[in-house]
């Protein structure tokens, strides 16, 4: 789950989305857009959550969320809702309320610095989390600014694992390359969309022109993998071992639906072959 900002003119717009990951690529399934500057409340972000729950089942998926997801009716509403997290948290957020249920903070994030890691199970409004902080192993190589700090810290409410935190919230970035596909203007001419650029100030067309690109967004993914399961991909291999695709699902996808679609009539014969005669999809394009 995350969100982008951007401007038309000097007209600002959210976008929050909410993703799943398919094949290692975050595929938006929700989305909603806000006309106000600053963060999203956390009445917004459960409003949102209430009616993304009404069309999809999310009892026992895990919602990763980087730190401005945060505040106690948030988790709340999560916990009650049977929705496992793992958060992102800025430093010293609950200290007071783990102090006070028996291990110092400060010697929680002592005990990161020497070990690498430490965490502590705290109740807030009668519901279970763990605060898990770890020492920052990209602090010295990391040309972020909040990168380099010497800890980080996540909270979960998911007991049954240890250490998931730091296992978990690295997925977060795959809505990242996602956000780059749909709206960054430089990366629109070889590899995505240029949402940027839109030029329109109605709201609801601003909401049918996202929804579409997310469509084509998601036939993209869709191309991408039965390609993927036809021929061998070429990878590329890194110093430190780690291999990565030479070029992405998405961008993989992009060039072969290219290939089938030149034109909206042709489009629209495309999708009555690949959706189900009972879907909207059709009528909406």
């Amino acid at each position: 789950m995350d969100s982008t900002e951007w401007k038309i003119g000097q007209y600002p717009l959210h976008v929050l989305v909410l993703a799943v990951e398919v094949k290692g690529v975050a595929v938006p399934v929700y989305f909603r857009i806000y006309t106000h500057k600053g963060v999203l409340s956390e009445k917004e972000r459960i409003n949102f959550m209430r009616k993304s729950l009404a069309i999809i089942d999310m009892k026992g998926k895990l919602l990763v969320a980087d730190r401005e997801f945060i505040g106690k009716d948030w988790f709340d509403f999560l916990s009650k809702n049977q929705i496992d997290f793992v958060i992102r948290l800025r430093k010293g957020i609950y200290q007071n309320w783990i102090d006070l249920q028996g291990e110092s903070y400060e010697k929680l994030e002592k005990k990161a610095l020497k070990k690498g890691y430490a965490h502590k199970l705290f109740t807030l409004r009668e519901h279970s989390y763990r605060l898990e902080i770890y020492r920052n192993q990209s602090r010295n190589s990391s040309r972020n600014q909040s990168e380099k700090e010497s800890l980080v810290y996540w909270l979960t409410n998911t007991l049954r694992k240890k250490r998931v935190g730091k296992q978990y919230y690295r997925k977060r970035w795959k809505i990242e390359y996602c956000f780059k596909h749909l709206w960054l203007p430089h990366m629109a001419k070889t590899n995505g969309f240029n949402l940027e650029q839109v030029a329109f100030q109605d709201t609801n067309k601003i909401r049918l022109l996202i929804a579409f690109v997310i469509v084509v967004y998601i036939l993209a993914i869709q191309q991408g993998i039965l390609q993927q399961k036809k021929e061998t991909v070429r990878q590329i291999r890194y110093s430190n071992g780690t291999t990565y695709r030479a070029v992405s699902i998405f961008r993989d996808g992009l060039y072969r639906l290219k290939e089938k679609v030149g034109s909206v009539g042709v489009f629209r014969t495309y999708l009555e072959q690949i959706t189900p005669k009972k879907s909207n999809l059709i009528k909406i394009v």
